[in-house]
């Protein structure tokens, strides 16, 4: 994504040039509340927006021409191209919220549509003691060891239900 110099926002016959789009935008999220993460993705992301606007001009229907050009790239999966969408609504919202724009042109405009064939069901119980059975088998090697580790803490975490990623709490229990 080249950083484009200029973008020229036309709405109700006026044109306003704006200077710099992504240094402005980046600007934008920095005032949104989000955590640091989300704002980097957000500023990363919405390059290809601003360069979309850039080439073919800002207009009350930019947003909706934008998700259809996402829709017919075939090199970005669903679920990329619904980020790419979100962070433009958001930075469109909020230019609206702050008056930078007369109307929120990203009303009514919907998300592209996920498959959920490549999501899976967890184990069940029976495959867990399957899988803790077949662990038990192994013989005493250091590789062995950490894959103990591992299935230890997924036992411990589907039987304590502790959220995602929270080890401090296994730990305690």
């Amino acid at each position: 994504m080249a950083k484009q110099k200029q973008l020229t926002i036309v709405s109700d016959g006026q044109a306003l040039t704006i200077s710099n789009p992504q240094e402005k935008a980046e600007k934008v999220f920095d005032l949104l509340d989000v955590s640091e993460a989300t704002r980097q993705d957000y500023k990363y992301r919405i390059g290809l927006f601003l360069d979309f606007t850039g080439e073919r001009g800002f207009n009350r229907n930019s947003f909706l021409d934008f998700k259809r050009a996402l829709a017919e790239r075939t090199d970005l999966a669903v679920a990329t191209k619904n980020k790419y969408l979100a962070t433009a609504k958001i930075f469109l919202k909020e230019l609206n919220r702050i008056g930078k724009l007369p109307a929120d042109i990203t009303q009514n405009i919907k998300t592209f549509s996920q498959s959920k064939k490549h999501k899976r069901d967890g184990l069940n119980d029976e495959e867990m003691s399957k899988l803790t059975e077949a662990v038990k088998e192994l013989p005493d090697t250091p590789q062995n060891a950490r894959l103990k580790a591992i299935l230890s803490l997924l036992v411990c975490r589907i039987n304590h239900q502790t959220p995602s990623g929270d080890v401090a709490a296994i730990q305690t229990r």
